[in-house]
């Protein structure tokens, strides 16, 4: 049995789907070969400790970047607080990529990695990542009120309310997502023979209720945290886009070119100041849309194909696609620095000045 050819890639498997992950007999002759199947979800793990490194590093470094710059501008709060949920989703992903690295399940460890991960790694970065999901919908949204009506946005969108529905935004999305979770699946202890221990692990909960709660989380994740989220971003990017589009014609209709004078109007400075900020929530949203999808891909094809699933003749490309997923995910918790400091002016020149500071020091 290869060090891959057992549970624990995905959160939502039922109980049946639990048992006959180990079952070595349940392939297809098209599926992956074991060998390659191994090398595929070692690989992959090594890539995401890689990219967790970078991405936490980055993040935390925006943290302290935005700390600086104060949060008299609500859009600070929210690009903190996005921050904040990727570094969960970085610290619960790359521990679910350490459960999956032969030099570390190799140990002597007191639990079943392969069953913990279930819940402290997989299901755990999920729900971070569809809180991520929802922070970004929540700054395509303001930043689209911002572009589309900025008369009025400072009565929409004010600091106090911004922290208040961040604040909802994590309360929503991890605490009924994490009750439901550690709900579904106990812990248990079981004597190893083999090593003469007693070993902890994970187990689906046997009950009818729990299978019914399991149909209905795994659709609710489906719609409301994957597919949702990414259909706000993509229709607030589209109203974004065409806005600007349609308001950069306008000025330069009106004023023939943006001359070098025209910088000391107070109004086109707000202007400028607002289209670049739209400009980086763009390049957030579409990052998102484009490596968030994949998994939202993979929950439609695993819903709609009985053989692309966990326990079907195509698990093993279910598991390689699922590590992807994970992967992906990880890539989108970790580019918003280079985004940052790629097109947030402010953001660069206090990136600048801390690193000199600290140079000189």
């Amino acid at each position: 049995m290869t060090p891959f050819s057992t549970k624990g890639e995905t959160t939502d498997q039922n109980r049946l789907l639990f048992q006959l992950l180990n079952d070595t007999t349940i392939l297809s002759n098209y599926d992956i070969p074991g060998r390659v199947f191994s090398i595929l979800m070692e690989s992959i793990s090594y890539g995401m400790i890689v990219v967790a490194f970078f991405g936490m590093t980055g993040n935390i470094f925006i943290i302290i970047t935005y700390v600086k710059m104060g949060f008299s501008e609500p859009i600070n709060i929210s690009y903190c607080a996005l921050c904040v949920s990727d570094i969960l989703c970085i610290i619960a992903f790359s521990w679910n990529a350490l459960c999956f690295i032969p030099a570390f399940t190799d140990l002597d460890l007191p639990f079943i990695p392969s069953e913990i991960v279930i819940v402290t790694g997989g299901s755990a970065g999920e729900i971070f990542s569809e809180t991520s999901a929802w922070i970004t919908t929540f700054i395509s949204l303001e930043r689209c009120l911002c572009v589309v009506f900025p008369l009025k946005v400072k009565d929409i969108v004010r600091p106090r309310r911004t922290v208040f529905i961040v604040v909802t935004i994590f309360a929503l999305t991890i605490l009924p997502l994490a009750s439901i979770t550690f709900y579904m699946y106990v812990f248990y202890s079981r004597f190893d023979t083999k090593t003469n221990r007693t070993l902890i692990g994970v187990r689906f909960r046997k009950s009818s209720l729990a299978d019914t709660i399991f149909y209905i989380h795994s659709f609710f994740k489906m719609v409301f945290m994957n597919i949702t989220p990414l259909v706000i971003v993509f229709v607030c990017s589209l109203s974004m886009a065409v806005h600007l589009n349609r308001s950069a014609a306008w000025r330069l209709n009106q004023s023939g070119s943006i001359s070098l004078n025209a910088k000391d109007n107070k109004a086109m400075r707000k202007y400028l100041k607002d289209t670049r900020v739209a400009k980086t929530v763009l390049a957030i949203a579409t990052c998102f849309m484009v490596l968030e999808s994949f998994g939202a891909l993979k929950l439609l094809a695993s819903a709609t194909l009985l053989e692309f699933r966990p326990m079907g003749a195509y698990s093993r490309y279910f598991k390689v696609i699922s590590r992807l997923a994970f992967l992906f995910s990880l890539i989108n918790s970790s580019v918003n620095f280079i985004i940052y400091y790629k097109m947030g002016k402010k953001f660069r020149h206090t990136v600048k000045h801390m690193l000199l500071s600290n140079g000189q020091q």
